[in-house]
């Protein structure tokens, strides 16, 4: 998106039922929506199926649009309820995955030995990661991958930014834990 649109005022045109201005909209928030959607549902197709209901429900909604003031948090919002939805009715779980190579921390291997141990330590910390209580998760997510606020979470989760700091500290310990774990049992014995 190389040219800077004007959200609030698509809002306003949209609420005008102006498709034109819906479709601009589309196009310049549909990749945001995705990444979100993505964290929720793995298959691409039924990503898409997701993020159409999203669009859908902004559409039918669309006299509301000129009262949105943070456009990231209504999409962020809507993403999670359509996912959270289709999640419900299908009884599936949700997976974050490592998306970002430098959310590892972890160096470069300069040995094959090393890329492995850093990939299985990686797989590890995803299995962790997905093995939190859902909205445990969700918070870390929305914490370290999106880099939101612990003000932004609470606002968007409908919770006290107290409740993001426990469930963050919670997730810490637990990752924390199991990294301990993994590099105790690669030391070698004394």
């Amino acid at each position: 998106m190389g040219e800077t649109v004007n959200i609030q005022s698509l809002s306003e045109q949209i609420a005008n039922n102006n498709p034109k201005a819906f479709q601009l909209f589309f196009d310049y928030t549909y990749s945001m929506l995705y990444r979100y959607t993505s964290y929720f549902i793995e298959e691409g197709e039924l990503c898409k199926d997701v993020i159409s209901d999203v669009y859908l429900y902004i559409w039918q909604n669309r006299e509301k649009l000129p009262g949105v003031r943070n456009w990231e948090n209504y999409l962020f919002i809507c993403a999670r309820n359509q996912s959270l939805n289709y999640l419900k009715t299908a009884n599936r779980y949700q997976k974050i995955r490592f998306e970002r190579p430098d959310i590892q921390g972890l160096p470069g291997g300069a040995t094959p030995e090393q890329d492995f141990l850093n990939e299985e330590l990686k797989n590890i910390l995803e299995l962790t990661i997905n093995a939190l209580p859902q909205r445990c998760r969700l918070i870390f997510f929305m914490v370290r991958e999106e880099e939101m606020t612990y003000k932004e979470v609470a606002e968007i989760l409908s919770i006290s930014e107290r409740t993001v700091h426990a469930q963050m500290c919670i997730a810490l310990k637990k990752i924390g834990m199991v990294v301990k774990e993994y590099r105790n049992a690669g030391m070698p014995a004394r």
